[in-house]
């Protein structure tokens, strides 16, 4: 890695830690947001009841070395006969009207909401399967899971959604086993 990627690393993640405390800290303009903010609040108890913890339980940091390994978007997406651990490809991907299967099918043509579905995904399909996360990822893994409860594709296009992007950017270097702290990309056999 390139002191110039190294120092944009950093940067995109001191943006996306100032997205979430003003994102999140800020309370909502108006009561479309506010029907919002409360949608993202269920969500989150939904998916800490889900995954059997509480919050700090699932953001905790651990200084454990790295478990297991992760994959690509791409991997999970093209490969039919790969079992997914815990969720169903052909689910309804959160209000999208798309199953997981085919959001990863869908070319994101710039749409913010797919790119970082499509990294979501992954990520999501990753720890499922065993890998490792820093809490530093696994907060962006529960800000997405809230995100999603709420958008639908289609209103993240032409430079929208910039926190998003971000969100993406940080799952696929995750993904690609470049995440500091996280599990390197698995060996195919």
């Amino acid at each position: 890695m390139s002191l110039r990627t190294g120092s944009l690393q950093f940067v995109l993640r001191f943006i996306l830690a100032a997205g979430f405390m003003l994102g999140f800290g800020a309370g909502p303009a108006s009561a479309q947001e506010a029907d919002a903010s409360q949608a993202a609040a269920s969500a989150c108890a939904s998916l800490v009841a889900a995954e059997g913890g509480t919050p700090d339980a699932l953001l905790a940091d651990c200084s454990c070395a790295p478990k297991g390994c992760v994959r690509t978007q791409g991997y999970w997406g093209s490969k039919p006969d790969v079992v997914w651990p815990k969720y169903d490809r052909h689910a309804v991907f959160y209000g999208s009207g798309l199953s997981w299967q085919q959001v990863l099918d869908s070319p994101p043509q710039g749409d913010a909401y797919l790119i970082l579905a499509h990294q979501y995904i992954a990520a999501a399909l990753n720890l499922a399967a065993g890998a490792s996360a820093p809490n530093s990822l696994r907060s962006v893994v529960v800000a997405a899971n809230i995100w999603f409860n709420t958008p639908k594709p289609g209103v993240c296009v032409k430079g929208a959604c910039q926190l998003q992007r971000a969100w993406a950017s940080v799952l696929d270097e995750y993904n690609n086993g470049d995440y500091p702290g996280a599990p390197k990309h698995c060996v195919e056999d």
